[in-house]
């Protein structure tokens, strides 16, 4: 009698539980890279496919922002401050890591590196150093984020009174 393999068997419900979720880290990773290349590019009416129509954004010296409308506004004046171009800025994200709350629900840490590509060549560009906290929730056109905050590391160190609290604690409001 031949010996069965380990690779022939079928999947346990565990190992499907698993694969779904490891479907969905890969959604939230490439959601957050959307992100930051929409950002980029200035295609900033694209973040919708990205934000929950109520997102709540956090960003330290640059205020709180409620609702998809505001924050394109803000990020549109942002843009323009910079010069109103398509990369003045350039926002390269690292070392995410995901908790699960429940199916649908996951919290997640980025750390930033933010380029401002719009100082001359004898300049650093380094802009920020930050760290990004962002709560995705699963909708019926995909994963969202619902809520980020952006704590600034460097230059100036800018962050909340717990910083960095417990991860995957309810660092987020």
């Amino acid at each position: 009698m031949a010996e069965q393999s380990v690779s022939d068997n079928a999947f346990t419900t565990e190992e499907y539980r698993r694969l779904r979720q490891l479907l969905d880290e890969d959604a939230i990773r490439n959601l957050t890279l959307r992100y930051s290349h929409f950002l980029d590019h200035h295609y900033l009416e694209r973040l919708r496919e990205v934000f929950t129509p109520d997102i709540v954004c956090h960003f330290g010296p640059y205020g709180a922002w409620e609702g998809i409308d505001t924050v394109l506004t803000n990020y549109a004046a942002v843009n323009q401050d910079m010069g109103g171009h398509p990369f003045v800025a350039m926002h390269a994200n690292t070392q995410h890591w995901i908790e699960w709350q429940d199916a649908d629900t996951a919290v997640g840490r980025r750390q930033l590196l933010d380029f401002e590509l719009t100082r001359s060549a004898s300049e650093n560009p380094l802009l920020w150093i930050g760290l990004y906290e962002d709560r995705y929730v699963r909708t019926t056109q995909g994963w969202r984020i619902s809520t980020m905050r952006l704590s600034f590391l460097w230059p100036e160190r800018l962050v909340a009174e717990q910083f960095p609290g417990d991860f995957p604690g309810d660092l987020l409001p």
